[in-house]
């Protein structure tokens, strides 16, 4: 929070800069009126190394900059000594100024993308904290347990019986290594869309992690063993027949694992023990 309030802060005196900047030349190009077309030129060339530090970075802007104040202050020699021309000192604020310009617009630039990089991060963590992926759009491993606690006590309560079941990618990281960045993003969201899509709205589905980070999803259901595999056999062709219709997708053979658990309070103590047997038969869906 103390580093956002920072960059906030650093950004309003870039901005206040940069209108003091923008006064000054202002005035600068109206006292000199005499020289108003040099003044237009100059002018022209500080947008363009302006635009050339905002696209291309610091470093750049400043090695077209050298090179205009180089090629400037070979005129302002040349014309002095060989052609004995009095230039207006006037121009040499021409060689600060674009110079000036294209600092203060890097280091606010600069600052703004921390700042939009600082607000990502602060509301991923907000995400995160709140049981909830920002990527998927799902509820994640915090909430799936949370809520699988309250599964299992209606189920003590009402005896209605509860499943719970997980999903993966089958072999993960083959497809990955076939897939481009935006390919990889593509699939867990359009995936997590056609599951969150599928299921009936009181079957809750949350993105959580598996083994080695490897992205799984869970659902928990209303339902004993034979109907929740019903449900995600059902369930497994829909996203197999979604994926191959996909523009991006549907080139590769993308298929999903399932495991399924009906809870049982005589071998299942614990809620970590009921999303691991599911887990674990997870394994042997090949």
């Amino acid at each position: 929070m103390r580093r956002n309030e920072n960059y906030s802060l650093n950004t309003d005196i870039y901005i206040i800069l940069l209108l003091v900047c923008s006064i000054m030349t202002a005035i600068f190009v109206g006292i000199s009126s005499n020289l108003m077309i040099l003044n237009c030129v100059f002018l022209a060339i500080t947008c363009f190394l302006v635009l050339i530090t905002y696209f291309l970075g610091l470093l750049a802007g400043l090695i077209f900059n050298l090179l205009f104040v180089f090629i400037q202050g070979s005129y302002v020699l040349y014309a002095d000594v060989v052609l004995g021309k009095e230039l207006d000192l006037w121009l040499i604020v021409w060689i600060f100024l674009p110079l000036i310009w294209s600092l203060l617009v890097s280091f606010m630039t600069r600052n703004l993308q921390k700042l939009q990089e600082e607000n990502l991060s602060l509301r991923e963590s907000n995400a995160r904290n709140l049981g909830y992926n920002s990527e998927t759009d799902l509820r994640t491993m915090r909430s799936y347990r949370q809520d699988a606690e309250v599964f299992i006590e209606t189920h003590k309560r009402f005896d209605i019986p509860v499943s719970t079941g997980i999903i993966s990618i089958r072999y993960f990281h083959q497809i990955m290594n076939v897939l481009t960045e935006e390919q990889q993003h593509h699939l867990i969201k359009r995936l997590s869309d056609i599951l969150s899509e599928s299921f009936r709205n009181n079957d809750i589905v949350y993105s959580i992690d598996g083994v080695g980070g490897v992205p799984q999803w869970g659902v928990l259901l209303f339902a004993d063993y034979d109907g929740a595999m019903v449900a995600m056999d059902r369930i497994k062709q829909r996203v197999t027949t979604l994926l191959r219709e996909d523009k991006e997708l549907g080139k590769y053979d993308i298929q999903i694992s399932i495991g399924v658990v009906e809870y049982n309070e005589d071998k299942i103590k614990s809620v970590s023990q009921f999303i691991d047997s599911a887990q674990h038969v997870l394994q042997y869906d090949v």
